[in-house]
């Protein structure tokens, strides 16, 4: 899973619904979470992350209902 900053219109929706997932950071872009850490790499999919087999329908939900579409799920 990974973001594309470059889409992100903030709405805080994927934090909101998944917090283990995401987060959104000092610049008010969203990004994804590993082990409870937020990656502020280079951002997109430089900062593609595994998301755990508990957590893959809750992934799923949020990518779903974000209004940018910036929230890319890799099988």
């Amino acid at each position: 899973m990974w973001i594309d900053q470059s889409k992100c219109q903030n709405s805080g929706l994927c934090e909101e619904e998944a917090p283990e997932l995401f987060a959104i950071g000092e610049d008010f872009l969203a990004y994804v979470r590993q082990d409870g850490e937020i990656l502020h790499g280079p951002g997109g999919a430089a900062d593609q992350v595994d998301v755990p087999e508990q957590l893959r329908t809750l992934a799923r939900d949020t990518a779903m209902a974000c209004p940018a579409a910036c929230i890319h799920l890799v099988d």
